[in-house]
């Protein structure tokens, strides 16, 4: 695996506090906090969701969350998986890790990696109104855990819905 800088990751689906893949940051997590990515826009992919770039008013929020430092290779390599993104192959990758700016509670600007989507997955999909994935499947998350219980990765499964 390539080694890249430890930054933050900027999270808005499924690896938020109260999703179902929050498990996998174990107990890696050194600071978390509220923040949001401006120049995205989210889409519902069926369980989970993917943000491409948008124009630079679009707001996607989500949490900026910093791993421990002995932690951070460990952790990359679980979200890596997860969205399916290869490092060493980019190119093959639906997502890409992408470094970006995020607008931390404190309202100042951090870099952070985000996971990218392409705009061909989400052609037919519905965006997601206001940009926040917590709120928009507050009301069914019996369901998304059962889906995800069953899986490990979305690599590959985006235009499966």
């Amino acid at each position: 695996m390539k080694q890249h800088k430890q930054l933050p990751f900027f999270v808005y689906g499924t690896l938020l506090p109260g999703q179902p893949n929050f498990f996998l940051w174990g107990e890696a997590i050194a600071h978390m906090e509220p923040a949001t990515f401006f120049g995205g826009r989210l889409y519902d992919m069926g369980f989970y969701p993917m943000m491409i770039a948008a124009e630079p008013e679009t707001a996607v929020h989500g949490q900026l969350i910093t791993p421990h430092p002995a932690e951070y290779q460990a952790v990359c390599q679980r979200l890596d998986e997860l969205e399916g993104y290869d490092p060493d192959h980019p190119e093959t990758s639906d997502y890409q890790r992408k470094r970006v700016e995020v607008v931390g509670s404190n309202g100042r600007s951090q870099s952070a990696w985000v996971y990218l989507g392409q705009s061909q997955f989400v052609a037919d999909k519905p965006e997601v109104p206001g940009g926040s994935w917590a709120a928009y499947v507050a009301e069914s998350q019996a369901e998304l855990q059962a889906w995800w219980d069953a899986i490990r990765s979305v690599a590959g499964r985006h235009n499966k819905q």
